[in-house]
């Protein structure tokens, strides 16, 4: 559904229209109350004033002539210098934050089933089943293909409680913590450190905790089967990008409920993901008594790329927009720049400027703003990120954090284009 919100939209248009016009007013105001004489007669170039960095004889000794002179005419027209390194402050910010959408969208998936999850499928077996018929289950699965491994999980989705409201969560309890690693990468997302299952609280995502407003140490509150409040504490909150989870250890599991779980998964490992033999494999377990279903998870990577990748549409907007902008601003400062400067340029070319000079003489100052507005522009567009970041994210999908190195390259290069 594509909503067209006409409310929206009429306040973005008398936004412009106000802003533009405000400017408008603004700039025609001194004209406006100037004689007709003062108006016709060139305005005079603004006097030349010894700059700051003129006053350190150790760096203003070592610039030449045109050096010199670019310096001071920089900040000879202050507002055209803030201007510029405003509008390429804003170009840079817009690029990187479109380059660091599609860092944060297209990592999702291989964070999230390479570093965090290593399971290749999971089989969802019957619930009833007792230690001795899950055991020879979990044999019987084994023995279907070679190479795979298998842990046994019990799964089951609850409505938790916490500050800022209520979150369906998936409850996951592994039969044993013994290799785990092997198939779960339990760390927190900032400082990388691995954390591990205890028989004294839960572990919770991220998402879901920042969702719920809760942390290390608070509690949480679900209900179980037959409607008993289960509160239960945060003893650590890992990194996570798909869905919402709490794991919970067997013994924990027995503590707070009062018996074992009802196991109802088997999650499997093994090398060979190709489509041949993920499909002999998945016809083979489903012709395993109490097996009531196979998921593959190259089917979800599949489905989370598809899905993230139809967000590109929004990078290539914001590129172009961000294009547009440096384009617009640079090209309108630079005309009122070469038409103030009209008699200035003339005189160098009398003195005996070449054209090549006399172009580097303006080219220099805008190259040299432009790097000032890049550098301001990155930390722009790192506050833009995080925000725009926090703003899109879906209910069950939590956007990496991080911008790419590459991306900072290729922003800069943009921008200086």
């Amino acid at each position: 559904v594509i909503p067209y919100n006409l409310v929206e939209g009429l306040i973005a248009v008398l936004a412009s229209v106000l802003v533009t016009g405000l400017a408008t007013v603004f700039a025609c105001y001194s004209v406006s109350h100037a004689k007709p004489a003062e108006i016709m007669r060139p305005e005079a170039p603004k006097p030349g004033k010894r700059v700051l960095i003129e006053r350190i004889p150790f760096l203003w000794k070592r610039l030449n002539f045109t050096q010199k002179a670019t310096v001071r005419n920089m900040f000879r027209y202050k507002k055209r210098l803030f201007m510029t390194i405003i509008g390429v402050a804003g170009c840079m910010g817009l690029v990187l934050v479109g380059l660091g959408l599609h860092d944060s969208i297209m990592v999702v998936a291989d964070k999230q089933f390479e570093e965090i999850t290593h399971y290749q499928a999971t089989v969802t077996i019957t619930s009833t089943l007792d230690d001795g018929e899950r055991s020879d289950l979990e044999g019987e699965i084994l023995s279907v293909r070679d190479g795979v491994s298998a842990l046994v999980m019990y799964q089951q989705t609850v409505d938790a409680q916490g500050d800022d409201g209520v979150q369906t969560i998936t409850l996951a309890v592994p039969q044993t913590t013994d290799g785990i690693e092997d198939y779960f990468t339990f760390r927190e997302r900032t400082t990388r450190k691995a954390l591990a299952l205890s028989d004294d609280g839960i572990i919770i995502s991220e998402k879901t905790a920042k969702t719920l407003g809760v942390g290390v140490g608070d509690s949480l509150s679900f209900m179980d089967a037959d409607m008993n409040n289960i509160t239960v504490t945060i003893s650590a909150i890992f990194e996570n990008y798909i869905g919402h989870y709490i794991f919970m250890t067997e013994a924990h599991y027995e503590k707070l409920f009062g018996g074992t779980p009802q196991y109802n998964q088997i999650i499997l490992r093994y090398a060979d993901t190709s489509d041949e033999f993920q499909d002999g494999l998945g016809n083979a377990l489903l012709a395993l008594d109490d097996v009531q279903g196979v998921a593959f998870v190259s089917t979800t990577v599949k489905w989370a790329n598809d899905t993230l990748s139809s967000l590109n549409t929004i990078v290539l907007i914001v590129l172009g927009s961000a294009a547009l902008l440096a384009l617009v601003v640079l090209y309108n400062l630079n005309s009122i720049n070469i038409a103030e400067r009209q008699r200035e340029i003339a005189t160098l070319k009398v003195l005996g400027f070449y054209d090549n000079e006399v172009a580097s003489y303006v080219y220099r100052e805008n190259i040299l703003l432009t790097v000032i507005g890049v550098i301001f522009g990155i930390f722009v567009g790192i506050l833009l990120h995080q925000y725009v970041i926090a703003s899109i994210e879906v209910d069950m999908i939590m956007f990496g954090r991080s911008i790419s190195w590459l991306s900072y390259i290729y922003g800069t290069l943009i921008t200086l284009g």
